[in-house]
């Protein structure tokens, strides 16, 4: 049946075409046999195995000819073969922000020439099992910035195979590639990225092939729904690498337009923050002698504001630079620890100034104070281990060396004094037998002062971003 000059490798190519072929038709004929009855079927079957024989023969003549060699492409050291390819895009995602890699399903189809599977038998396409496709040459492409990329092998091997009668090949696959994607963050989460996908040769260089896009190019599903993203559309073309070691290479890239969906970050980080910090200011109207709950208040505050910008933290790379919503918890951190601080301020202020029932302001009594201070536990440890040590004093000739100074201060530099605990400048103040600052003031100040400046930075924040 088979010439003895056959190889077992051409035996085993001659085969599997047969099976292709009994796989195609076989089916048909036992269906159309069924609804003709058997006389119709014996003559549907006879011009069956007529259509059989001529496209084995037609197989046989173009697979099996001595003249076609799998191994070396179309037109070998003429022009280079041209492949057109197009991408139908199943789905896009997940975005994965940490690894910095997005997925795609898709259709690849890729189309080329190969003149030597020309054929002139009435057959339109021949619609061939994939078992062909390895007794042919086929483009050796891959996904350049492909991390990981499978084909789909459930139920079978989802592939299809087409030769046309003027030598045209069409193959196409369904595969799940995971690309990179170079990221940037600075605007997160109010960013927009672009992710690339590239594909060419593995081995051929310009001078063998070259690729275009189909007019189709890439059409993504419409049912396509990304949960963190919206598709703004795609852009594709082709460009050359450079090499002078393997030659130069064609590609082709797509850059798909992602930009990421708001709300989901308003609700979990935005809002919380503007409610914590909002709630930072009710210390202002409490009493500046509830220095319980007023303290409570703020580190409670500023503890929420760190929580919730270290629940994001894992979601993302660690990046080197600020991101748009750590710059955003810098703002609310900072009005956090502020009211803190004024509690501070308005602390100092209170217990720095004592009214008699007179209404004049009492002062320190010197005696009082250094007796006071050797009844204490520390001045007792000291003369039992013999250190020689007085109580300091800030007596009335030392304030007044620097009280033309003081009294030139702005308000400002006072208040730096008030914060760093100046002596000198405290003895000052009750000197004067004048009360330095009203702290009823500074809460019904901050009352306002606060509100209005996070409103104005919030204003800018989010039309820069």
């Amino acid at each position: 049946m088979y010439p003895r000059s056959m190889s077992c490798c051409g035996l085993m190519v001659h085969i599997h075409i047969h099976v292709a072929l009994l796989l195609l038709v076989y089916p048909r004929i036992n269906l159309v046999s069924a609804i003709l009855g058997s006389g119709d079927g014996d003559q549907f079957l006879g011009n069956c195995d007529d259509n059989l024989n001529n496209l084995t023969k037609t197989l046989d003549r173009i697979v099996l000819s001595s003249n076609y060699d799998k191994t070396l492409r179309p037109g070998i050291g003429g022009p280079p073969v041209h492949v057109v390819a197009d991408i139908y895009a199943l789905s896009i995602g997940p975005i994965q922000e940490v690894d910095m890699e997005y997925h795609l399903d898709v259709f690849f189809r890729q189309r080329w020439n190969d003149y030597r599977l020309a054929y002139k038998d009435p057959y339109n396409i021949l619609s061939l099992n994939t078992v062909m496709l390895e007794s042919i040459w086929y483009p050796d492409t891959y996904f350049i910035n492909g991390k990981k990329s499978y084909g789909h092998n459930i139920t079978t091997p989802n592939r299809l195979f087409r030769i046309y009668p003027n030598g045209d090949v069409l193959y196409t696959q369904r595969l799940t590639i995971i690309p990179e994607c170079k990221m940037h963050f600075e605007n997160y989460p109010m960013d927009r990225q672009v992710c690339p996908l590239l594909f060419g040769s593995n081995s051929y260089s310009t001078s063998d092939i070259t690729y275009s896009w189909h007019p189709d190019e890439v059409i993504v599903s419409p049912n396509t729904r990304l949960a963190q993203f919206q598709l703004n559309g795609n852009t594709v073309g082709n460009f050359t690498i450079p090499s002078e070691r393997i030659g130069n290479r064609s590609v082709l890239y797509a850059h798909f337009f992602l930009q990421r969906n708001i709300g989901y970050f308003l609700i979990q980080i935005y809002v919380p923050c503007i409610l914590v910090t909002m709630s930072s200011w009710v210390t202002f109207w409490l009493n500046p002698e509830a220095t319980p709950a007023r303290v409570a208040l703020g580190v409670l505050t500023i503890l929420a504001i760190t929580t919730l910008g270290w629940s994001m933290k894992d979601n993302l790379p660690k990046v080197s630079y600020a991101k748009a919503m750590d710059w955003y918890l810098a703002l609310c951190f900072t009005f956090a620890l502020g009211s803190l601080v004024e509690f501070a301020a308005v602390n100092f202020f209170s217990k720095s100034h004592t009214i008699d029932e007179a209404g004049t302001l009492s002062s320190y009594d010197e005696e009082d104070d250094e007796t006071q201070y050797r009844r204490s536990s520390r001045y007792k440890r000291q003369t039992k281990y013999g250190n020689s040590y007085r109580a300091t004093r800030i007596t009335s000739d030392e304030v007044f060396e620097d009280s033309e100074s003081f009294e030139d201060e702005s308000c400002c530099v006072a208040f730096i004094h008030c914060l760093k605990g100046n002596a000198k400048y405290k003895q000052f103040t009750l000197n004067r037998k004048c009360q330095f600052i009203d702290v009823g003031e500074i809460d019904r100040a901050c009352r306002i002062v606060f509100p209005v400046a996070f409103a104005i930075l919030n204003l800018f924040y989010w039309l820069i971003y």
